[in-house]
């Protein structure tokens, strides 16, 4: 067999919350419009409010830790319980203000890591991550 073959490594994107490092393997963001509505006297339907909802973010990936997952599991418990507030920069784009709303964790018996589904939301509204230079950002 002929041919050039290239290799793909997973990739993963590192996410501060607070002092723990999440690896990211993958994500996925939701946004939605939501909107009101309600029938006229004629059976016409009118949109009376719309508003833009907070997103939704998935991450996917792993905790590395050195003894015990104990560590990571009370902090992002106590992350839930005390609504701690998270900025964080992911493939340019910078969130903040963003909470934890749920965390899914299945242990394995790889030493070191625990692989782990983390869903945040993230009321303000998104921005991209600018290059900064000495001077400021550009």
């Amino acid at each position: 067999m002929n041919g050039t073959f290239q290799v793909v490594s997973p990739r993963e994107f590192p996410v501060r919350l607070g002092n723990l490092t999440f690896y990211a393997a993958g994500w996925k963001l939701s946004g939605t419009r939501q909107y009101a509505q309600q029938g006229g006297v004629q059976g016409a339907a009118y949109v009376t409010n719309t508003s833009c909802r907070a997103r939704q973010l998935v991450l996917d990936g792993k905790f590395c830790f050195a003894d015990s997952p104990a560590e990571v599991v009370l902090a992002l418990d106590s992350a839930i319980r005390e609504r701690t507030l998270f900025a964080f920069d992911l493939r340019d784009l910078r969130f903040f203000g963003t909470s934890l709303a749920a965390y899914t964790i299945s242990e394995t018996a790889a030493q070191g890591v625990l692989p782990c589904q983390l869903t945040l939301i993230a009321p303000n509204a998104l921005s991209r991550v600018t290059a900064e230079t000495e001077g400021g950002s550009t």
